[in-house]
C-alpha cells in the first residue's frame, strides 16, 4: 500500500508540475527569441548598388534606415517610396533585408530619353516616362521633343498621353529607333514624327502603332532619300505613302495635312 500511495503522490507532483514547466518553456523560447530578434539581427552594414550619381550617405539618411535598428524593423517599403520620390534620377529601387545584419539598396538609375515642351520649357523625362528635370531652355542634343503633354496640369487627357507616350519610346527602343526629333500627341487621331529634321512622319491613330512605326522607320531607312523634306504617311495599317515636300516639316507643323507637298509617290 505505501509503494502505491507513493506512485499516486508522484504523478499528482507530476501533474502540477507540467503546467509550469509548459509555462516556464514558452517564457524561455520567447525570451530567446526576443534576444535573437533585437541582439542578433541589428543593421550593421547598408550597401548600395548601381548608384553613380548621389551621395551614399544622403541616400541612406533619405531611406529611414540607420545602423543598430533592428533587421525585423526595417520598412523596406517605405524606404523604396521615399527614395524614388526623393532622387529624381532614381528610376527603381529594391531594398532588401541581407541576414544576419545588412541592407541591400538596389538602384537602376533613369535614362533620360525625350523633352515634354510645356509653358516653363522643356522637362526631361526618362525612358520609364519619370520626371527628371525641368524649366531646360533648350533641347539637350539627340534628344526626342514631345508636345501636347503637361506634367503638371496631369488631367485626364495628361494621363492617356503619358501612357501613348511611353508605348511609342518603349517601341522605338525596342526596335532601336534613332535620329527622331519630334513627337506630336495634341491630337492622338493624327499621331505625328519628324526624322532628322527634315521627314514628317504621320502615324494616324494608335490602332497597330507599334507595326506602323516599324513599317514607317524601316522605309525611312531603307527606300527614302537621304536629302530633302520628306512626307512618310503610315496612318494606314500595312500601308505606306511617300512624298516629297516643299518646307520643312517643322514649318508645316500647324498646317492642315496635305498641304506643302509635291510629286506623289506611292510605295
Amino acid at each position: 500500500m505505501d509503494n502505491a500511495k507513493k506512485k499516486q503522490r508522484k504523478a499528482a507532483k507530476r501533474r502540477r508540475l507540467t503546467p509550469f514547466l509548459i509555462v516556464m518553456s514558452v517564457f524561455i523560447l520567447a525570451a530567446a527569441i526576443y534576444l535573437c530578434l533585437t541582439m542578433l539581427f541589428n543593421v550593421d552594414r547598408i550597401e548600395i548598388i548601381g548608384n553613380t550619381l548621389y551621395e551614399e550617405r544622403d541616400l541612406i539618411e533619405t531611406s529611414g534606415i540607420e545602423k543598430g535598428e533592428n533587421l525585423f524593423e526595417v520598412d523596406t517599403a517605405y524606404a523604396e517610396n521615399k527614395l524614388y520620390a526623393v532622387f529624381s534620377y532614381v528610376e527603381e529601387v529594391e531594398v532588401k533585408r541581407s541576414f544576419p545584419n545588412g541592407v541591400t539598396i538596389t538602384i537602376t538609375e533613369a535614362e533620360p530619353f525625350s523633352v515634354i515642351e510645356e509653358a516653363d520649357g522643356y522637362t526631361l523625362v526618362s525612358a520609364g516616362g519619370k520626371v527628371l528635370e525641368r524649366g531646360l531652355e533648350e533641347v539637350p542634343r539627340g534628344m526626342l521633343s514631345v508636345r501636347g503633354i503637361s506634367t503638371i496640369t496631369s488631367t485626364e487627357d495628361d494621363i492617356k498621353r503619358t501612357e501613348l507616350m511611353q508605348r511609342i519610346i518603349n517601341t522605338m527602343r525596342e526596335l532601336e529607333m534613332e535620329g527622331y526629333d519630334f513627337l506630336d500627341l495634341r491630337d492622338t487621331l493624327d499621331i505625328t514624327m519628324i526624322y532628322d529634321n527634315r521627314v514628317r512622319v504621320q502615324l494616324g491613330n494608335e490602332l497597330e502603332l507599334e507595326y506602323k512605326l516599324q513599317f514607317a522607320d524601316k522605309v525611312i531607312r531603307e527606300n527614302l532619300s537621304k536629302t530633302g523634306y520628306q512626307l512618310v504617311d503610315a496612318s494606314v495599317p500595312g500601308e505606306i505613302m511617300t512624298k516629297e515636300m516643299t518646307v520643312s516639316p517643322w514649318d508645316s507643323l500647324g498646317r492642315v495635312s496635305g498641304t506643302g507637298y509635291a510629286d506623289e509617290d506611292e510605295e
